[in-house]
């Protein structure tokens, strides 16, 4: 924040030959609104989701170039320090795909999948470490894509109101989001598979995943992606969905429209969201997407997918998001602990 002090605008008083008076140093002067650009990080973090612990923040990301889970470092949302791999699977050596990470009972535990090289399908694991940075150690397969044709990924875990925690996934093929309870330790699934949605429109291109689960005034709100995560840019069809329901079990009515998509000419396949909702009450949703430099994927971009932020609000019970954005936006309002 740009701030003159009191001795500074005595100074320049004096300069230009003027004469000060507590009413005119008591006005305050002009400041600045802190604001940010996107992409907030421009290297390749695909699939994001940010935990805030103890007045920081911790961005996880599908590995990119190195084999493990990435793990970066903020006080703000908007500036990060890389801090490298907060996991490696003994288990596997490809296909890291989305971790996620939540405190429980004093530990963090980070969802993930990963290619079982005795399957050739991509299971999801736990780990658990100390701090959110890790080290993560891994504690056990939680979901085998042995009843798929290529595999489960995309987990996310969501405590209802009840505590008792959810897993809830995407099967790849055939596509669908589903379902089931954790153990009270989180290191195993309990119970039936509840399928929650799957893709039934055209512009879906046959794709549901990334699930979000967030429950607010009496309405379970599914967020999650839809698309070609890399195509040619006539192609681009990789957005930010939204389905509503008053059961934590369905049925789930998705919404028209994308909450985000692409933006041509600017901004092309955003998604793969999360959610940040601040001390303060703002919202927040993170999620990846391309520039416009060539075509938007591997090969060809030159940065890969990059991690954004944008402001989500609600109009009744119905969320917007205000991107995704290239120009400069209101940051982030983060409070201080004293």
């Amino acid at each position: 924040m740009l701030q003159f002090s009191a001795s500074l605008w005595m100074v320049s008083l004096l300069l230009f030959g003027m004469t000060a008076s507590p009413t005119h140093l008591a006005k305050p002067m002009h400041t600045r609104e802190k604001t940010y650009v996107n992409p907030v990080y421009a290297k390749d973090f695909p699939d994001p989701h940010i935990l805030a612990y103890d007045g920081k923040f911790y961005a996880y990301a599908t590995e990119s170039g190195r084999t493990g889970f990435q793990v970066m470092e903020s006080d703000d949302l908007v500036n990060w320090t890389h801090r490298g791999i907060a996991l490696e699977v003994a288990w596997s050596r490809v296909h890291y795909w989305a971790p996620e990470v939540v405190r429980h009972r004093g530990k963090f535990y980070m969802t993930y999948s990963a290619l079982n090289p005795q399957t050739n399908r991509h299971d999801i694991g736990i780990a658990v470490a100390d701090h959110p940075l890790g080290p993560f150690t891994h504690r056990a397969i939680l979901a085998r894509g042995d009843d798929n044709r290529v595999g489960v990924i995309d987990a996310t875990i969501f405590f209802d109101r009840d505590r008792i925690a959810y897993l809830i996934y995407s099967e790849e093929e055939p596509r669908r989001i589903v379902m089931r309870r954790m153990a009270a330790d989180l290191l195993s699934l309990q119970g039936e598979t509840i399928e929650l949605l799957r893709p039934d429109r055209d512009w879906e291109r046959n794709v549901t995943e990334a699930p979000t689960m967030l429950y607010r005034n009496g309405i379970y709100h599914l967020f999650y992606s839809v698309g070609w995560f890399q195509s040619n840019k006539q192609d681009a069809s990789y957005a930010v969905c939204h389905a509503t329901s008053r059961s934590l079990r369905g049925p789930y009515v998705k919404s028209p429209e994308p909450l985000l998509k692409t933006v041509p000419g600017s901004v092309y396949g955003p998604g793969h969201q999360c959610l940040i909702a601040l001390p303060g009450g703002e919202m927040w949703m993170a999620y990846h997407a391309w520039d416009s430099q060539n075509e938007p994927r591997y090969g060809s971009n030159p940065l890969g997918r990059t991690l954004r932020i944008d402001r989500l609000t609600w109009k009744g019970d119905t969320p917007q998001v205000d991107g995704p954005s290239v120009t400069p936006r209101p940051a982030p309002g983060i409070r201080r602990r004293r």
